[in-house]
């Protein structure tokens, strides 16, 4: 079925940021994506042998540990939008010499894969840019053997906070539009596991922790918000007033700096579900 054209527009719309960002997306300000990747992947424990789907592979954050933790006779198909992340991924790759890992770019909620194939599907920070969620759960759910897990990550309520207060008043006096942002679609647990059992997912957690750590400099956080979904926000302020935002925004930044540093907050949420043995509609 083809994409209506409000989801087409939106999904080029993702594509074209993170086309943007690629190439500075492993920055080490940003490595809370690494450490929560690796975590994921602890918690749900794909065996040996296993086929894994990760959405949204972005740099291959997930899909490297779980390519190790799947071993030679297991394999990774890894898809994402963005054919620019998807370069990256695959340098990623090649450095750790990871011949069980297949790259793809394609459309979370049009997966090319036949039903019932996956023993895990995995996403990480990435279910909140799909333009309907519960379609792409559906199309996980589709691919999952009976049986099969999945796990999302998602950010919790207070993930990012101050800073992201911080950088929403900024942006406001410079007549950005700052709806909610997408990223904290999913920072309810309740709605996640709402998600989760809509979708036909049984025996739903969320388990919350805090991945953060200290920033040394209040310019690593510049770099984050440069290299994330931050940045679409700051492309909509003209190029001349973008050295006046900056400014600006680092000083009020720059009070929240103690002698450790400047705590980034990243609690997150880590959702999972498991497709039932027998299920009347699949």
């Amino acid at each position: 079925m083809e994409p209506n054209p409000e989801h087409r527009q939106q999904a080029e719309k993702v594509a074209s940021l993170f086309d943007l960002v690629a190439d500075g997306y492993d920055n080490p300000a940003t490595r809370f994506f690494s450490f929560c990747a690796d975590k994921l992947v602890d918690k749900i424990q794909p065996h040996m042998g296993h086929k894994l789907l990760d959405i949204a592979t972005g740099t291959g954050a997930v899909a490297i540990p779980a390519a190790q933790a799947v071993g030679p006779s297991g394999h990774i198909h890894a898809i994402d939008l963005s054919a620019n992340m998807l370069s990256q991924a695959e340098k990623n790759i090649n450095k750790m010499q990871l011949p069980n890992i297949d790259l793809h770019e394609m459309d979370a909620q049009q997966l090319e894969f036949r039903g019932k194939y996956f023993d895990v599907v995995t996403c990480s920070f990435g279910l909140f840019f799909l333009p309907d969620m519960q379609a792409g759960l559906k199309e996980w759910f589709r691919v999952l053997k009976p049986g099969g897990k999945v796990m999302f990550s998602s950010f919790a309520p207070n993930a990012f906070t101050p800073l992201n207060e911080i950088f929403i008043e900024n942006l406001n006096q410079f007549d950005v539009d700052t709806e909610m942002l997408r990223w904290q679609k999913l920072s309810d647990k309740k709605e996640c596991i709402a998600l989760l059992e809509s979708t036909g997912f049984e025996n739903n957690k969320v388990e919350t922790e805090q991945m953060g750590y200290y920033l040394a400099d209040i310019n690593d956080w510049w770099e984050l918000n440069m290299n994330t979904g931050y940045r679409g926000f700051i492309e909509q302020i003209p190029v001349q007033a973008l050295d006046e935002f900056r400014t600006q925004y680092m000083n009020d930044v720059e009070k929240l700096m103690t002698d450790k540093g400047l705590w980034l907050d990243i609690e997150t949420h880590f959702c999972s579900g498991i497709r039932p043995e027998q299920n009347v509609n699949n």
